[in-house]
């Protein structure tokens, strides 16, 4: 296949996994809707994990589920140049789900709720917020490159779907932040502000550094060396 071809095709494989991660999102706020407190954030944060799913299943081109490839020493021109393709897939994909989503539900009930979700993801008053963003960003990007290689690496896929869930649900109820997501939750509730283009661009500085900590503990664990 040649070069523009796969970029073309990691380009709509990640306006799909873009999609996919839309709907986990909208899973978590329409959870948190239907059950108001922590049984509502307890099954949205699992439910969240069936956007991962869909993308490990149908082998879509997600950004911070690809960029842990780098450490491992894929050194490849065109991988590469995929990165940024589909990461810009991944925005159209969740950012037009947000905003088609923003425009069916803009006058619901489950407005306060949206808004709440991104409230949280936009708190800037001084350098802690910042530096609990970048944090809370960087073990976010190690939840998802666990994820995806507990569910790729699982003897049985049982495993490697319970290995997903369960650091999607970890990073999800913890308040990590990941980039993708955060462009849907920004689409949902229509908010294009500074702070939110802030937000996403942190978000994906350290999202891309978090596997590092994930390729440094798969090192260590006996019989996954090098895998």
């Amino acid at each position: 296949m040649g070069m523009s071809k796969n970029l073309l095709l990691h380009f709509f494989k990640g306006i799909g996994a873009g999609i996919a991660i839309g709907i986990g999102g909208f899973f978590f706020v329409l959870m948190s809707y239907a059950l108001p407190g922590e049984w509502g954030k307890v099954l949205g944060s699992l439910l969240f994990g069936i956007g991962l799913l869909i993308v490990c299943t149908f082998s879509l081109s997600l950004y911070t589920g690809k960029i842990g490839l780098i450490y491992e020493g894929k050194k490849n021109l065109t991988f590469y140049l995929s990165l940024p393709v589909m990461l810009s897939g991944n925005a159209i994909g969740a950012v037009g789900l947000g905003m088609a989503l923003h425009f069916a539900l803009i006058n619901s009930d489950m407005v306060p709720v949206i808004n709440a979700t991104v409230a949280s993801r936009l708190v800037f008053n001084d350098f802690p917020d910042y530096l609990s963003l970048m944090v809370r960003s960087f073990l976010c990007g190690f939840c998802v490159y666990m994820s995806v290689k507990f569910f790729n690496l699982a003897p049985v896929k049982p495993l490697g779907i319970f290995g997903l869930f369960l650091f999607v649900f970890i990073f999800v109820y913890a308040g990590f932040q990941h980039c993708v997501a955060n462009m849907f939750y920004f689409g949902l509730d229509g908010c294009y502000e500074g702070f939110a283009f802030l937000n996403v661009l942190l978000c994906v500085i350290f999202n891309s550094l978090g596997p590092i900590a994930g390729v440094a503990l798969f090192k260590i664990i006996p019989g996954t060396k090098g895998k």
